[in-house]
């Protein structure tokens, strides 16, 4: 499956792409051919079955039928057929991830975005590593992984903010849960998080803080403690960062 995030394809019969990398990973990596079909998803939770044609357009593959593969920077599709995406994430989770060195931030971009995170908050944390993010190249992963996954949307990779602009978001908002992952928190139940209080888990949102290598620091903690967001850890070992955060957002998606 192949992505064209951004380009909406909806109820067209007909559409172009120019993208020269797309072009290219259909043409060299999937050597597909006109008449060959391919599964196109544009980010709108939906799948389409798309025949390659021959030509920029209908006249010029009345001329030419073998032109538009052979065209390095633009290749034409029919529509065949649309399908809901097998995979769309059912609960609307928030990942505040203290920012890390630039690979392990990359690695928990896609494992998030595998995993089915709707938004990706890059936390400038006093222990973080790195100040700044390339947040293109950070799309451009998540974009790979949701297409790796069958998954029909891709998560929002937002601004980097500070803890405590993110936390007071979390307290202004109603009907929204949250919770911190730390060593020194409480030890959490093996049956998973609880998402209940009345409330389903496909409705509310949850907002998830992972801290940088090293932890959140005593300043943080406390600013946690003083906004009541519940303060958690996933047991008596110490985790990596990137594995905390696959580790606690399974128990957030498979809880129930």
């Amino acid at each position: 499956m192949t992505g064209l995030v951004g380009d909406k394809i909806g109820a067209q019969k007909e559409f172009s792409i120019d993208s020269s990398e797309l072009v290219n990973q259909i043409h060299r990596v999937f050597r597909l051919e006109d008449g060959d079909s391919v599964i196109l998803f544009d980010g709108s939770g939906y799948d389409y079955e798309c025949k390659i044609l021959a030509g920029d357009s209908k006249s010029e593959r009345a001329k030419d039928s073998k032109k538009t593969i052979d065209n390095k920077d633009r290749i034409t599709f029919q529509v065949i057929s649309s399908v809901r995406s097998r995979f769309m994430p059912m609960r609307d989770i928030y990942l505040c991830a203290a920012i890390t060195k630039k690979d392990t931030f990359e690695w928990i971009v896609e494992k998030a975005t595998e995993l089915g995170v709707n938004h990706i908050v890059p936390v400038l944390a006093e222990r973080s590593e790195k100040k700044s993010l390339n947040n293109k190249r950070l799309y451009k992963i998540a974009i790979e992984a949701s297409e790796q996954s069958g998954r029909g949307n891709v998560p929002a990779i937002l601004p980097i903010t500070t803890l405590e602009d993110v936390v007071g978001l979390v307290k202004s908002l109603d009907n929204t849960k949250a919770i911190v992952l730390h060593t020194e928190g409480d030890l959490l139940d093996r049956g998973g998080i609880t998402l209940s209080d009345g409330i389903s888990g496909e409705i509310q949102p949850i907002y998830v803080f992972i801290g940088p290598e090293g932890g959140w620091s005593l300043v943080e903690m406390n600013l946690f403690h003083d906004s009541e967001i519940p303060i958690k850890c996933l047991g008596n070992q110490v985790l990596r960062a990137e594995t905390a955060v696959v580790a606690a957002l399974s128990m957030v998606v498979f809880s129930k």
